[in-house]
């Protein structure tokens, strides 16, 4: 596996927040409030998006047909992308948004702000559904794959919630600032990856308990994005990885889980924590402060 830049835009003149894809397209988003549009197959720069007043702080993708956004001005816009209209303007926060999340049926997205709340949204409607008080400032929301169970991040602690319940069913509680985390499925069991800021992906179980980490970079890691590859003819769950040392890896999602869960057949230490070591499938230096990523099936 090798990782080549396809192209480079000079595209904000503000620092990038977020960024997403979905089918052919790609959007950035920017503390210059803009949200701009890209076409992967031909990759050209399609325009721009002036919707929000504030700061663009997440942005994501459904499949190639809706795109939503989240900006430090309290609001969520819908756009449809074979116009680029805003469909709708979501607006139940009072206080910048931290982010969003849709679900995997693409009816509902989780949203999470500086008031210190989440927010489930009715993507059908464009209503609120439900609006819960959070401990803290909720700094990152994630679903699992099965649309099941979804996280919150705070600054050193996931709450694991399951769908349809205000009580949180697990807290992951981590010694390090998280910065960014994610939820991966391995033979039937669901994971909790973050990425913190002494350069390693910690792993947890769903019911909190740390299981591994591994040190992945040489400074803070920044994103992850999980993405499915074909190598060799196989499919495979491939972790994505940026650090602000300006390299993005990737760790073959086995790699970092399979270890876990030998150990576990064959400990009885239910506490004790793997020092994991991984080689990366490939590797690229951006030569730059990285701050977001995100990952796509789409090939062109």
């Amino acid at each position: 596996m090798t990782l080549n830049p396809q192209f480079i835009f000079p595209a904000h003149i503000g620092c990038i927040k977020a960024v997403s894809a979905g089918g052919r397209y790609l959007a950035s988003g920017s503390t210059d409030e803009v949200i701009k549009l890209y076409d992967l197959k031909k990759r050209v720069e399609l325009g721009s998006l002036h919707e929000h007043s504030g700061s663009i702080t997440a942005l994501q993708f459904h499949g190639g047909s809706h795109l939503l956004s989240a900006s430090e001005d309290g609001v969520i816009c819908i756009f449809r992308t074979n116009d680029w209209e805003p469909l709708k303007m979501l607006r139940g926060h009072k206080g910048a948004v931290n982010s969003i999340a849709i679900h995997p049926s693409g009816k509902l997205a989780l949203s999470v702000a500086q008031d210190r709340t989440i927010i489930i949204w009715n993507l059908l409607t464009g209503q609120r559904a439900s609006r819960v008080k959070t401990p803290q400032v909720g700094e990152i929301v994630a679903w699992s794959p099965s649309g099941s169970h979804y996280i919150v991040a705070y600054a050193t602690e996931v709450q694991v919630y399951k769908v349809g319940q205000t009580e949180s069913l697990a807290t992951v509680f981590s010694k390090q600032r998280i910065l960014c985390a994610l939820v991966a499925s391995y033979e039937n069991a669901e994971y909790v990856l973050c990425g913190s800021q002494d350069k390693r992906i910690h792993i947890y179980s769903a019911d909190g308990v740390e299981r591994a980490s591994v040190v992945c970079h040489e400074n803070r890691i920044k994103g992850l994005s999980l993405v499915d590859v074909v190598l060799d003819g196989v499919v495979h769950a491939v972790v994505v990885s940026i650090s602000s040392d300006g390299r993005i890896k990737t760790w073959k999602l086995a790699d970092l889980l399979d270890p876990i869960c030998k150990h576990a057949e064959q400990s009885t230490a239910s506490d004790e924590v793997m020092d994991l070591v991984a080689e990366p499938l490939a590797t690229y230096n951006a030569d730059v402060r990285l701050t977001c990523v995100a990952s796509s099936t789409a090939t062109f």
